[in-house]
């Protein structure tokens, strides 16, 4: 563990190392993760730390607990942020499985004022700094789902403008390039129509109800939150998740 990033919780840097196992099949769904005795002994860590690993794969549908077996490996889960997605056939309400998520920036991240329009106000400190801004589309199996903005203050964010953000979660870039860890937040969901540009993007009638939530996320950073304007059809999809 002596090679961990120094900005990362060990916890955090176990997660990564378990989470990319999973992801990479070295694990399997039904697989069960080594116990915790042999994590402590494998990477040398205490047990508080090796149970905030795995908590933090429960949390994020990785694994499930059982007691008397251990941590069970789960189907990988899609997960967009804060929020996963179940595909529902058309006038059934039957589940079907989504194969692909895709990521396209629309506007790449830049640095402007806070947008008049989000529901949240940011702090002082923020507004002095001034706020990355970026637009991005979120497709399942070529089919958009998601339009959102973005808005990140201008701090702790060395070189972010340089960072690959196509077909990549901004959670995980977030957690292991500059160690913010998301812990929460507030949402605030309302009703929407969808105006030309929306309608566009997303690929429906212009007016046609979206769904449109507006979050101020939380982090590690007690002086970092961020903020996310999206919007949402949900004539294919449920929208599920925990925040």
């Amino acid at each position: 563990m002596n090679d961990r990033p120094t900005r990362i919780p060990q916890y955090q840097y176990l997660y990564e190392i378990l989470r990319q196992q999973i992801i990479r099949g070295d694990f399997k769904s039904g697989d069960l993760l080594p116990s915790e005795k042999d994590l402590q002994n494998q990477f040398r860590l205490t047990q508080p730390t090796i149970r905030q690993a795995l908590s933090l794969l429960v949390q994020d549908g990785y694994i499930r607990k059982h007691q008397g077996k251990g941590s069970i490996v789960q189907p990988l889960p899609i997960g967009l942020g804060v929020m996963s997605i179940v595909g529902r056939l058309a006038n059934t309400g039957t589940s079907r499985r989504t194969e692909r998520i895709t990521t396209v920036i629309l506007h790449k991240p830049h640095v402007q004022e806070f947008p008049e329009e989000v529901l949240f106000s940011p702090s002082e400190e923020d507004v002095k700094t001034g706020f990355y801004y970026l637009e991005r589309v979120r497709a399942v199996d070529d089919e958009p789902v998601f339009f959102e903005r973005l808005i990140l203050p201008n701090r702790y964010l060395a070189g972010f403008s340089r960072q690959r953000l196509e077909n990549r979660s901004l959670f995980d870039l977030l957690r292991t390039k500059y160690g913010l860890l998301v812990k929460g937040g507030e949402q605030k969901v309302l009703a929407a129509g969808a105006d030309e540009k929306l309608a566009r993007v997303l690929n429906v009638p212009s007016g046609s109800p979206v769904l449109r939530l507006d979050k101020r996320i939380d982090t590690n950073r007690s002086d970092f939150s961020f903020y996310s304007s999206l919007y949402a059809r949900t004539d294919s999809f449920i929208l599920h998740g925990r925040f």
